[in-house]
């Protein structure tokens, strides 16, 4: 772990009221991390590089979402002024940037597809494939970048091999050239438990390599979000197979995990995000701060109720969570209805009130 979990780090002093924020060019940080504040949020997970390979400050390795200005930077000295912690989050793999000048180094499915936008991914999404040199070296370049910002942690989250899912047929990736390569050198039988094994090496040697300019920072948050499953028995062979993560191996490197537990996405009661805090501490023994979806993107918006919102957050606490975090639609906290941020205002302060109450969140 970066900062080896000690009760000084600012995560052990407190349980986490976050949001995710997705920046855009004409936001005035100071007001909007200021009405953050008074919202009761004390957390901004602020994405930083782009599923689409952009980032947004001024990088000499990728192009600037926002040219002409660094909004890390700005978000950085706005959260500094209203006492709020900034965490820069990276889509890891998804880099359409990347893929444009390494073409090769895209992720393939087992019969052939290439898995970008707008072959399969829903979410406008291009997945390189971690097996490859250049795709590592521009990764460390970005975190290497963000470390000389004054922030107070990094999250690394969709760093996995993506699949595809077509109704009933499924098929796993990845078999571009350099993947079949290796395989077939070590003479590695396909879908083979030591096909299973090298793939989950591969994204945790990548996430040991981004993780390494913070091992030493004692005050330095490093957050892996992770994929959570419906069936809980089946989590980490099910993380293993499709995915090639293991959760277990992966949190090695993290002070903290986050599932993406999207309950309203699969129909799930919210008493499902309680027990998958619980399953994933015990599987991993780390500190967990669930990130809850508060509606879904598809028109008709369906937004999340005020009991079902309190529900949610409460069912993480119960489990044992380390605070609760709030992803909206697109990361956009403009689509957070009024009696959302209501709800969540009234919840944030109960969490404040009972850190002061009783103390850093580590003792208890």
């Amino acid at each position: 772990m970066s900062g080896g979990n000690t009760a000084e780090s600012w995560w052990n002093t407190q349980l986490l009221r976050a949001v995710t924020l997705y920046p855009w060019a004409t936001m005035r940080p100071d007001a909007e991390l200021k009405r953050l504040a008074n919202n009761g949020v004390n957390t901004v997970f602020v994405v930083t590089k782009e599923s689409d390979g952009r980032v947004f400050y001024d990088s000499d390795v990728a192009p600037n979402e926002v040219p002409g200005r660094d909004l890390l930077g700005e978000l950085a000295d706005a959260a500094a002024v209203h006492d709020i912690n900034i965490v820069p989050t990276l889509f890891v793999l998804c880099d359409k940037f990347l893929l444009e000048q390494y073409p090769e180094t895209v992720q393939i499915a087992k019969e052939g597809t290439e898995i970008r936008y707008p072959n399969v991914s829903a979410e406008h999404m291009h997945w390189a494939c971690p097996s490859h040199d250049v795709v590592s070296e521009h990764l460390q370049a970005i975190t290497r970048e963000i470390a000389e910002y004054d922030v107070d942690g990094i999250q690394f989250t969709h760093f996995e091999f993506q699949p595809i899912v077509n109704g009933e047929s499924s098929y796993l990736s990845c078999y571009c050239d350099n993947c079949r390569e290796q395989y077939e050198l070590g003479d590695v039988p396909d879908r083979s438990t030591e096909w299973v094994d090298r793939r989950c090496k591969q994204t945790d040697s990548l996430l040991r390599k981004l993780s390494d300019p913070f091992r030493d920072r004692s005050d330095f948050l490093v957050n892996i979000e992770l994929e959570a499953f419906s069936d809980l028995e089946t989590a980490i062979d099910d993380s293993r197979r499709i995915l090639g993560i293991d959760q277990r191996d992966v949190a090695q490197y993290a002070d903290m995990l986050t599932p993406r537990t999207a309950h309203i996405d699969l129909d799930m009661h919210p008493v499902w995000i309680r027990e998958v805090v619980r399953s994933l501490r015990e599987g991993t023994n780390c500190p967990i701060t669930p990130s809850i979806r508060t509606g879904r993107g598809e028109r008709p918006f369906n937004r999340l109720e005020e009991d079902e919102l309190v529900s949610a957050i409460q069912l993480a606490l119960h489990g044992g969570a380390h605070g609760v975090s709030l992803f909206s639609d697109g990361a956009n906290i403009g689509r957070l209805t009024a009696d959302q941020w209501d709800t969540a205002t009234e919840m944030f302060d109960e969490l404040d009130y009972f850190d002061r109450e009783y103390g850093p969140a580590s003792r208890r």
